[in-house]
């Protein structure tokens, strides 16, 4: 893949990517592993999101408090996350400090003590975090929102449930960590000032005789329904939107990415210019791309006084489908701009690169470089967009508010 990027798979199926950044002082590493939220066990929700914590709470020859003051020693900048397909661990310092650090995730994701001392302590951060949704109410709205509009698992919480969490014991999570954290589907990329041949026998010695274990094939349902209202007390009514689109695999992918821009792409957005600046209707307002493997969708959002509420529902779907009637040249213009610029920017962060160069192998099977991106951008024309949105109108809409009372749907 020449002397910019690398990619090599273990025999036990983890996949190892790599970005040299000469230029950089820094490295990043970012490790994918396949347990996300959609599968967590059918009546344990939430499950990864405790493991995620619980791993880090000693490993290897360390206990938590050793594990925490080696790290730290080291200079990492450090992040772990669960997302829908993923457990998400991340690292960043200078460059050596990074590659030292490799071995000790490899304690993290293999030899965790998982110990009982720290479950409750992780699994009352999750329900501390649960608790909270209620408290921010348009948290609970894009919760409800990708429940109601992806099917099931892929519409979980991944912060669980409350009963799912209380009735969970460290037994089942010891158990999860023995059948969801495996080599097979795991992604490791690193960005940085690195060595490839160096990484591969820093990942080779690390990981090269993890189990190999494929992850498990789970079946999906459709989501409950197109409409949910959440009844809450408050001086504001929140309004969630999402409808399907393409896959970004798809050759639309980048007029769909065009024409969202348009629609809401900062401050000069149809969305922000028409429904918020123009008329007054809320003061939050924007729509954006959201990708599953094999699937994409838009969601958007809109935060509104309750006596607006209605009209800025009215006035979103309204511009949705005034779409359909085409973009200017000048719109597309600093639609492209815009997405360039969020690239380039990208394209400095070694973190932002561990993490991009990961979502695409996963989602594409391969490292797109950064000028292939920017290509594909450009390539993009007027009639072009203006063609995909003749054919294909927004929708069928999911909507999901929550306020003090209903809304007439469109």
């Amino acid at each position: 893949m020449g002397d910019r990027y690398f990619q090599h798979t273990l025999r036990n199926g983890l996949t190892l990517l790599g970005e040299r950044m000469p230029g950089m002082v820094s490295a990043a590493m970012t490790l994918l592993v396949p347990a996300g939220s959609t599968t967590d066990p059918l009546n344990a929700s939430g499950s990864a999101t405790v493991l995620s914590d619980l791993v880090l709470r000693g490993a290897g020859s360390r206990d938590s408090r050793a594990l925490t003051d080696h790290l730290d020693s080291m200079g990492l900048r450090r992040s772990s996350s669960v997302g829908v397909q993923h457990t998400r661990f991340g690292s960043a310092a200078v460059a050596q400090r990074v590659l030292d650090g490799l071995e000790v995730y490899g304690d993290i994701i293999r030899r965790p003590h998982l110990p009982e001392s720290g479950f409750d302590a992780a699994r009352d951060l999750a329900l501390q975090a649960l608790a909270g949704i209620d408290d921010d109410p348009r948290q609970k709205l894009m919760v409800k929102l990708r429940e109601w509009h992806f099917p099931f698992p892929y519409g979980r919480n991944s912060m669980g449930t409350v009963e799912d969490l209380e009735r969970m014991t460290l037994k089942d999570v010891r158990a999860d960590h023995a059948s969801r954290y495996h080599a097979g589907g795991a992604i490791l990329s690193l960005a940085g000032n690195i060595d490839f041949n160096q990484i591969r026998e820093l990942a080779e010695r690390t990981f090269g005789d993890w189990d190999g274990k494929a992850p498990a094939s789970f079946a999906t349902r459709p989501p409950p329904g197109r409409v949910l209202h959440e009844e809450q007390k408050s001086e504001q009514t929140h309004i969630g939107i999402a409808w399907p689109s393409v896959p970004e695999t798809d050759p639309d992918y980048y007029t769909v990415r065009m024409a969202v821009e348009v629609l809401s792409g900062g401050m000069s957005g149809r969305l922000f210019t028409e429904v918020r600046e123009k008329r007054g209707l809320c003061y939050s307002v924007w729509a954006g791309y959201s990708s599953l493997k094999g699937s994409g969708s838009i969601m958007g959002y809109a935060g509104s006084s309750n006596e607006r509420a209605q009209a800025t529902l009215d006035c979103f779907i309204a511009e949705l489908h005034r779409m359909r009637e085409g973009v200017t040249a000048d719109e597309l213009e600093r639609a492209k701009i815009g997405l360039k610029a969020s690239t380039i920017m990208q394209g400095e962060s070694t973190s932002a690169r561990a993490g991009a160069i990961a979502h695409d192998f996963f989602m594409r099977g391969r490292i797109r470089p950064l000028d292939e991106i920017k290509d594909a951008i450009d390539s993009v024309s007027v009639d072009q967009v203006n063609a995909y949105l003749k054919a294909h109108e927004a929708g069928p809409f999911t909507i999901v508010t929550v306020g003090p009372k209903a809304l007439n749907m469109p």
